[in-house]
């Protein structure tokens, strides 16, 4: 017998079978109830929450989170207008059903188009499995560095990091600290908070998600790494865990300090740390792929930040991502997009 259970319709039963399938799973952070609720506080523009599990003669199979956005006109399966990670699959042999009951909650809901990312470092195959279901693939390159590669994680880094590392970790004017589950403070994640703004140069996000960050790091999840320069923090990092999984989540310094070494620094005491506590596999995030692709549109600054993420010793591994439309129109009006900003991106003609 199959049954479904919708978050919207008992959130007290859907919570219980997701943490147990994530237990289960192994999954990455990205599943982590904290980190759904983080996505939700931080895009402004839910219209319907249609996250569900999975159940087959009261075995749990599969967990689906499904936010549903109201951009202008249209509704869509997406996270901010991004990606949303795909379902959680205990048992492979229910993915045609799942994928069937996806397509029926979009239909019934008039949806634009869906939006799935298969996590780098979750275990899934090696092709974009999105495909069998009719998904456009989108996929870009994730950069995972591997902390068991070497008992010398400064020896992989490239040249010019290894310097910078070298020059921050030597100087006394510099301190390097973090704070995780042992010894959690607010003040500081506070000032992270508030150095985030000041790096921007405007709010970006709601203080509600900083309060998830932190309930994160209390948990267990998360640390934060802070550079002192003299008598001033001037720098944060903020990483994620589960699971022997890592991400680097964000990071923000002072604009009035600025040092271009600061984060070779910290990403590299983190690496130590993570790999102390045997988190075997570090994700560095977007932007890491080296160029446009569709859905994903780079400019400058975020190239160059990509190629300074590939400076730490890792590797290139595919992020299977898929866009299923139910609309032409979109379809049409999103590939007239990518066709512009791409453009934009070739060689000038001699």
């Amino acid at each position: 017998m199959k049954k479904i259970i919708f978050k919207q319709d008992n959130e007290e039963a859907f919570w219980q079978s997701w943490q147990k399938l994530v237990l289960d799973r192994k999954a990455s952070l990205l599943y982590l109830k904290l980190n759904l609720e983080y996505y939700l506080a931080y895009s402004k523009n839910i219209y319907l929450d249609k996250s569900f599990i999975y159940l087959v003669n009261n075995q749990l199979l599969a967990g689906v989170f499904l936010p549903i956005e109201k951009n202008g006109d249209e509704l869509t399966a997406s996270l901010s207008g991004g990606y949303i990670h795909a379902p959680i699959l205990a048992d492979k042999s229910v993915e045609k059903e799942v994928f069937s009951v996806i397509d029926e909650i979009a239909r019934d809901n008039h949806l634009a188009k869906i939006m799935f990312s298969i996590d780098s470092l979750m275990d899934d195959g090696d092709y974009n499995y999105l495909q069998k279901y009719n998904y456009l693939d989108t996929s870009i390159l994730s950069y995972i560095i591997n902390l068991d590669i070497s008992d010398d994680l400064l020896a992989v880094c490239r040249k010019g990091h290894k310097s910078d590392i070298k020059r921050i970790l030597a100087d006394k004017n510099y301190e390097i600290f973090y704070i995780d589950k042992d010894n959690p403070d607010y003040s500081l994640h506070e000032e992270y908070r508030t150095l985030h703004h000041k790096c921007a140069g405007r709010i970006t996000r709601d203080k509600k998600t900083f309060d998830i960050q932190f309930a994160k790091l209390k948990q267990g999840n998360a640390v934060l790494f802070g550079l002192k320069y003299k008598t001033k923090n001037v720098a944060y990092s903020y990483f994620e865990f589960n699971s022997g999984k890592a991400i680097y989540a964000s990071s923000a310094n002072d604009p009035d300090c600025e040092q271009s070494s600061f984060y070779h620094a910290l990403i590299f005491s983190a690496m130590m740390y993570l790999k102390k506590i045997n988190v075997r596999f570090l994700d560095l995030s977007q932007p890491a792929s080296p160029s446009a692709q569709f859905g994903y549109n780079p400019d400058k600054k975020q190239l160059n930040i990509a190629f300074f993420k590939r400076g730490f010793g890792g590797d290139f591994r595919q992020n299977f991502r898929g866009v299923k439309y139910f609309s032409k129109e979109l379809f049409k009006r999103d590939m007239n997009k990518f066709i512009g900003e791409y453009s934009d991106s070739l060689p000038k003609s001699a």
